[in-house]
């Protein structure tokens, strides 16, 4: 599991730095780039050639280390293994992410950029695609600190962690398959906001239903001041 992660990281870092490289070659020095973005595409914060162009290839090779090392420092390193098809989906995402997200910046610094329908568009379908991927891999996590929807009522009851990610698994692909099909028939600025506020909604049903879930389970783990002392 590590190995591949390792792999796909070493090839979207590959493709960052290319990215950093060229804009940073062809971007005039003490420019201001153009860093940030909202959803109509339009820049809305600007930073310096180093920010634009080594933040992000940093930032990958953080997220890489971490990653790799979870298994080890979780004290339910076990199940993190047997998570291994979110961990990696999560793993996937995360560093494509970051590549893509360096290549919006060197192209819109140099020149490149889309307008805002098809910037709202392709937010819209990025996030309905992260959607689905997940809920289709969300229901195969196992208890652990680092992947999956982790409460504190999950993490303390078996029964919550299960029946919360089996509801994750429906909730993520209905509201990603909605925005996807959202994303070519409704304006694209309008159905982004809708996307995010979806998953908003179903995340905070979900952190709800995890609660209710592990108040109802009596085998849930417990600890009063009297046990603590």
């Amino acid at each position: 599991m590590i190995r591949l992660g390792l792999l796909i990281s070493l090839i979207a870092f590959a493709i960052a730095v290319v990215f950093s490289a060229y804009g940073w070659i062809n971007t005039e020095p003490g420019a201001q780039v153009p860093v940030h973005f909202d959803l109509s595409g339009e820049p809305d914060r600007y930073g310096s050639k180093a920010e634009a162009f080594l933040f992000l290839p940093a930032l990958l090779l953080g997220i890489t280390f971490l990653l790799s090392i979870a298994p080890e420092i979780d004290p339910r390193g076990k199940n993190v293994r047997r998570s291994r098809p979110l961990y990696i989906v999560g793993w996937i995402i995360g560093v494509v992410a970051i590549a893509g997200g360096q290549g919006l910046i060197t192209w819109t610094a140099l020149g490149g950029g889309l307008d805002g329908p098809a910037m709202a568009r392709s937010v819209a379908v990025f996030i309905a695609l992260i959607l689905i991927l997940i809920g289709l891999v969300v229901a195969k996590a196992r208890p652990n600190f680092f992947a999956g929807i982790r409460t504190p009522w999950t993490l303390s009851s078996d029964l919550a962690w299960d029946k919360t990610h089996r509801w994750a698994s429906r909730l993520y692909l209905v509201v990603g398959l909605a925005g996807l099909v959202g994303a070519f028939t409704l304006p694209p600025e309008a159905t982004a906001i809708a996307l995010l506020a979806g998953l908003l909604a179903a995340t905070l049903g979900l952190v709800i239903y995890s609660w209710w879930v592990w108040k109802h389970d009596p085998a849930r783990e417990t600890l009063t001041p009297d046990e603590a002392d």
